[in-house]
This record gives structure tokens, sequence and C-alpha cells, in this order.
């Protein structure tokens, strides 16, 4: 799922619209995408915290997460309607944290 985040035009970044076959400017492409995508898993787990998820989702499921952190953050970035306070941010950056371990 990560990896079709980060390739993907429509569900995340579209990485290979980049046409590249030089790997330096892979690399730097790379880097860049990852601190992208990074920012939306952020989003995404914030906007989970503030329960704006379920106005993304086609279906009433909510004992599971149904959306990617990443498409939800780029979702939520494309709307004008939804703030995220700061001091959630930082929580779903713990939240996340406390996920991988």
């Amino acid at each position: 799922e990560a990896f079709r985040d980060t390739k993907n035009e429509y569900y995340g970044l579209g990485l290979k619209r980049s046409r590249s076959n030089n790997i330096e400017r892979l690399q730097a492409l790379l880097l860049i995408a990852l601190i992208a995508q990074y920012t939306l898993y952020l989003i995404g787990k914030a906007a989970e915290i503030l329960k704006y998820h379920y106005h993304f989702q086609a279906n009433t499921i909510k004992k599971r997460r149904v959306l990617s952190y990443c498409y939800l953050g780029k979702r939520i970035l494309t709307h004008k309607n939804y703030h995220i306070p700061e001091c959630i941010i930082k929580k779903a950056q713990r939240s996340l944290i406390n996920e991988i371990k």
C-alpha cells in the first residue's frame, strides 16, 4: 500500500510520472516523496483522530480502517473545509510512533 501511495497518481504522489532514468534525480525525488508521504500520513492519522475519515468513506464500516492514512491525508488537503490543530498533529505523530512499536 505504501509503495502504491508513492507511485500511483490517483492514490498518492504520482512518482511514475517523473519518467526519469537518472539515479541521482530518482534518489532526490524519492527523498521528497518520503517527506511528502510522511506528512500525508500525519494529516491522515490526525483526520482519523478528528473522525473526518467518515466523510470520505462510501460505506459505513466503523470497526476497522478503510482508507489509508496517505490517501485520507491527500483528500483532506484538497478540501479547504477541514482544519487540523497543531496539537492533533502532535497526537497523530505520537500515535503513529506507537503503532510502529
